[in-house]
């Protein structure tokens, strides 16, 4: 009879452990692991090379009874100059390099000669200073027959739309 005891006592806390195992819970499961949001960068700023907008030189100058009032490079590159009633002439160019430091442009018209500008940008980011010096250039003007009319190193600031 002790026997039976003893192996029923015994067979009750087998019983018993495996019920205990069973209903402690399993190792508690990893929290629920969240993506971080992803990276929004910020809008890049834009290029000063690609701003719309007029470069006005710091120096005016007549070539021509035409007197020079600056350039622009967007959408398209182009001179202009002003006659003596004031009224604008724009003059295409027909080379243009224009690269995020430098440009080179080159335009030709009949009545002021040929036009060729080749400068760096002093900032590479688009500025909203109306009164800074963005473009540094050198302004050659020649007429026809190869004579230069005009040749000087201009500082342009740069105005919006035009």
């Amino acid at each position: 009879m002790r026997r039976k005891r003893l192996l029923l006592v015994l067979a009750l806390g087998i019983a018993g452990a495996i019920l205990v195992m069973r209903r402690r819970p399993s190792a508690p499961a990893p929290p629920e692991q969240h993506l971080p949001p992803p990276i929004v960068k910020p809008p890049a700023s834009p290029l000063q090379v690609d701003a719309e907008g007029s470069y006005v030189p710091g120096y005016r100058f007549t070539v021509n009874r035409f007197r020079f009032t600056g350039l622009s490079l967007r959408p398209e590159a182009v001179v202009t100059f002003a006659t003596g009633s004031g009224a604008e002439q724009s003059v295409v160019c027909l080379e243009a390099v224009i690269r995020v430091d430098t440009l080179h442009l080159r335009c030709d018209d009949p009545q002021v000669g040929t036009v060729t500008i080749d400068g760096r940008f002093l900032t590479r980011l688009a500025t909203t200073r109306l009164d800074a010096a963005v473009l540094t250039a050198v302004v050659t003007v020649r007429s026809g027959s190869g004579e230069v009319l005009y040749n000087a190193r201009d500082r342009f600031e740069w105005q919006p739309g035009h």
